[in-house]
Formats: structure tokens, C-alpha cells, sequence
């Protein structure tokens, strides 16, 4: 029945998807490690060879980040469809409306309705502090070549000291921990309301579009 009312399109290459699978699982590797330096919950703590394999797995999976943003850089070219633009803006309250359940439907907004582009700029902004604040309350070598800290004192002049840089870095984990779910709410709504495979996509990379 699909076929006879939608029409496939090849919505997210191939670059795309990789990317997006890779950060979401550094994401989540990021924030459990990070949860757990903090809070060291399981058998172990400062010093054990389990805080240490936390703290590896915390830094690997920031470095991955921070490739896979070089790699959508280069071989994306809808990266500048995340730029907070001003027709994004003002279409914000649609999306809203949908989402809330107060609009049956919504404006068509291409690849990324207003608040996914607003919301992955937003994400990215938010990994630039994270990695940042990371380094700056970090003590050990950067590669192996660099001090951390010294390479990165800047931030902790910036932001006021060394327990200030920890709390914003700590709060990003918790911005995080909070708006990954809605998104995937978002996602699975949309899936489900619209009927056209957003959920499915970021693995096949089609979309149904209703035909007219």
C-alpha cells in the first residue's frame, strides 16, 4: 500500500549515517564514563584499573567525536542546512505545535525541519565547550606531547577557575542525558504520525514522501 501513495527518496548518504551512528554511541560512552569519573558507582575508584580503562574509553570516544565532525565537514554538503537562520527561527512554533499534538501536520522543511537544524547546531556548539572544558580539567598529556592544562588554562581563566569549568562540563553531560531522548521521541513521533520511515532512514537512508 506504501508504494502506491509514497515515493522513496535517498534522504541521508552514506557519510551521514556513519557519522551519526558513531557519535550517538560516543555519546553514550562519553556520558557513562563520565558519569562514572565523577561518581565512581561500580567495584573500584580513583586509581583502580577500572577508573583507569573509564578515563581511556572518556577520551577515545571524544577524539572519535571530534574526527567525525573533521569527516562531516568534508564530505557533507548539507552542513551549512544546521545554520541558525532566521526563516528556521520563526518556523520554530510549527514544529512545536505538531510535536505537542496541538497541529495535525506541519510545514515541509526539506531535509531538516527548523528545530533538527537548530538542535544539531545547538549539539555541536555544545561539543566544542564539552571538548574544551575536557581538556582544560584534564591532568595528563594531550598525544602524549602536550600538558593539558597548560595547553588549556585559557578556559579556566575564561570561565572563572578550575571548579567552575567542571560544572559547565558537567552540566553539558546533563543537557545531553536530557535532550538525546527527546530527540529520538521526536524522531520515533514523526515515524509513526507521518508514516514516513524517519526512523528507519538513518539506517537505510530513504524516506518515504507522500506523492502528490
Amino acid at each position: 500500500m506504501a508504494d502506491l501513495h509514497y515515493e522513496k527518496i535517498y534522504e541521508w548518504n552514506m557519510v551521514y549515517r556513519i557519522n551519526h551512528w558513531i557519535r550517538a554511541i560516543s555519546i553514550f560512552t562519553l556520558i557513562f564514563t563520565g558519569y562514572y569519573i565523577y561518581w565512581p558507582f561500580l567495584t573500584g575508584g580513583e586509581g583502580s584499573q577500572l577508573m583507569n580503562l573509564m578515563r581511556f574509553f572518556h577520551f577515545i570516544s571524544m577524539y572519535i567525536i571530534i574526527l567525525s565532525f573533521i569527516a562531516q565537514f568534508y564530505f557533507d554538503k548539507d552542513i551549512w542546512e544546521y545554520m541558525p537562520t532566521w526563516n528556521k527561527i520563526k518556523t520554530v512554533p510549527d514544529m512545536l505545535a505538531y510535536y505537542l499534538f496541538l497541529k495535525d501536520t506541519h510545514g515541509e522543511y526539506g531535509k531538516f525541519n527548523p528545530l533538527q537544524a537548530l538542535t544539531y547546531f545547538f549539539w555541536g556548539l555544545l561539543l566544542i565547550i564539552e571538548t574544551l572544558t575536557g581538556f582544560a580539567i584534564y591532568s595528563g598529556k594531550i598525544f602524549g606531547i602536550w600538558d593539558s592544562r597548560t595547553a588549556f588554562g585559557w578556559v579556566n581563566n575564561l570561565l572563572g577557575g578550575m571548579p567552575i569549568t567542571r560544572l559547565v562540563h558537567f552540566a553539558i553531560m546533563w543537557i545531553f542525558i536530557i535532550t538525546v531522548p527527546v530527540h529520538v521521541y521526536m524522531v520515533l513521533l514523526k515515524n509513526l504520525t507521518d508514516r514516513d520511515s524517519t526512523f528507519w532512514s538513518i539506517f537505510t537512508g530513504y524516506k518515504l514522501k507522500r506523492a502528490r
